[in-house]
């Protein structure tokens, strides 16, 4: 094995996926598995999940699929226990649950709507990463990559909703944070920022909308949306050893969307 694919080998790493029954989740839990790794899947929709499990056993790799609401701190807990029962550790973590945007002004958001979505975005980012970190600070190792967004940088235009950019805002901020108190252990932790990728909740909004559509296009440089597919090279990197110096960083991938 040449120096540059040993650096990105995953081989006998165990990774835990949230909401890793469809979507970018999926796209990320297959690539990982397609670098090495056992992959534990996560959702609260388990027939999804286990859909996900036989393709990456498919792919000769070892996993998981655990039903779990990543707002319980029981039932993210049990998922950890689960997977070091398994697996006997636990090598990344890779936050992408969430909830997406709701598209209503402020002024007609409610108090549950924007619980929510704080709630499932921020909340269960934060519980499932102190979860698996007291497992990783007790081998001294460990990677955690958490899913912002460009919202997080932007107020995207169009569209409302600002519990989520606030949210996915938030995410950054964590990142930062967990990225300093762990480093002393040797935990690194990161961030994705997608834009527009062609999810199946984005291609059902801009069916629904394809003035809108029309106008994200117009926005983006690359003029195109994003393909999931686009987003394994950067997490199977993050996952890598060929990330260990980064920590507390959020890496943008969103077409040039943000350069306007």
């Amino acid at each position: 094995m040449d120096i540059l694919s040993k650096t990105f080998d995953l081989t006998g790493k165990t990774i835990i996926v949230t909401g890793g029954s469809k979507g970018l989740g999926k796209t990320m839990a297959l690539a990982l598995a397609e670098a090495g790794a056992d992959v534990v899947v996560a959702s609260r929709t388990l027939s999804e999940l286990e859909k996900t499990a036989r393709e990456i056993r498919d792919l000769k790799r070892e996993s998981l699929a655990i039903k779990a609401d990543i707002t319980s701190e029981v039932q993210v807990r049990s998922m950890v226990e689960e997977t070091i029962e398994k697996f006997g550790k636990i090598d990344v973590l890779v936050n992408n649950a969430g909830m997406g945007r709701i598209d209503k002004p402020p002024e007609k958001t409610n108090l549950k709507e924007w619980s929510e979505v704080m709630e499932t975005n921020v909340t269960g980012t934060f519980i499932c990463s102190k979860e698996v970190a007291s497992k990783m600070i007790a081998r001294k190792k460990g990677k955690i990559i958490n899913l912002a967004s460009m919202s997080g940088f932007i107020i995207n235009r169009y569209v409302h909703g600002g519990a989520y950019d606030c949210s996915k805002l938030a995410i950054v901020a964590l990142t930062k944070a967990l990225a300093v108190e762990w480093a002393p252990y040797k935990i690194t932790v990161n961030a994705i920022a997608p834009g527009y990728f062609r999810t199946e909740p984005n291609e059902i909004f801009f069916q629904r909308y394809p003035d809108f559509y029309q106008k994200v296009i117009d926005m983006t440089p690359l003029r195109r949306i994003g393909n999931p597919q686009e987003l394994s090279g950067l997490i199977i990197y993050l996952a890598s050893e060929a990330s260990n110096f980064m920590t507390g960083s959020t890496i943008l991938i969103d077409g040039g969307y943000t350069l306007w």
